[in-house]
């Protein structure tokens, strides 16, 4: 039987969508997400993602996040979904985007609007990829929106507000990505949980 063509020493058995060949089950176990950029719908990147969620659940349980409750939800619907959807809409606009990526957005705006808050306007830049810079000023843009009066029932966020938002999406980016380099597994799970523009008021995101 073929070797695999990453290690050169096991036989290749499963197949790697990614490298459009059969590799060995150590590579595709210890290679994913690192050197292996694997789609998302890749059959044993599920798998794995599967096996690894019930094993950290069994030994290590998310901590508890009280100030990210039900009522926290509830009041910041709008502006999470309009965040979270910016995410995705970049996310198909620069296809190599990963997890880290969010993150370094996510941090960048947080230090840009706490020197606002502070009443100095000073911009950070993500230092990553191009597509974190892209991913950075969209989220700008629709916080910037989001602070602008919405009418006369909806009151526009305060600066406060944003950065409780924004230390909310990053726990949740935290948690639900494996942390390794190429890890996509926060953007699928963001997709899966807002498919589409909500049509309602209840919020689809959870808690983390």
């Amino acid at each position: 039987m073929a070797k695999c063509p990453l290690c050169s020493q096991r036989v290749a058995k499963r197949h790697c969508p990614a490298k459009a060949a059969k590799i060995c089950s150590i590579c595709c176990g210890t290679k994913r997400e690192v050197e292996i950029d694997c789609p998302s719908d890749c059959v044993h990147l599920r798998k794995g993602r599967s096996f690894e969620s019930a094993r950290d659940h069994q030994h290590h349980p998310r901590p508890s996040t009280p100030q990210f409750n039900q009522q926290f939800l509830y009041r910041n619907t709008a502006a999470i979904n309009a965040l979270a959807h910016a995410i995705l809409e970049e996310r198909v606009r620069a296809h190599g985007m990963v997890d880290q990526d969010v993150k370094d957005a996510l941090d960048a705006v947080r230090a840009t609007m706490k020197t606002l808050s502070s009443g100095i306007h000073y911009e950070t830049l993500p230092e990553g990829s191009v597509a974190s810079m892209g991913l950075y000023r969209r989220i700008k843009s629709v916080l910037e929106q989001l602070m602008q009066p919405q009418g006369p029932t909806v009151d526009a966020l305060r600066v406060s507000d944003i950065s409780e938002l924004l230390d909310f999406l990053l726990v949740t980016a935290e948690s639900r990505s494996s942390g390794r380099p190429r890890s996509r597994q926060y953007l699928d799970w963001l997709a899966s949980v807002v498919p589409e523009p909500p049509r309602e008021e209840a919020s689809q995101i959870i808690v983390p």
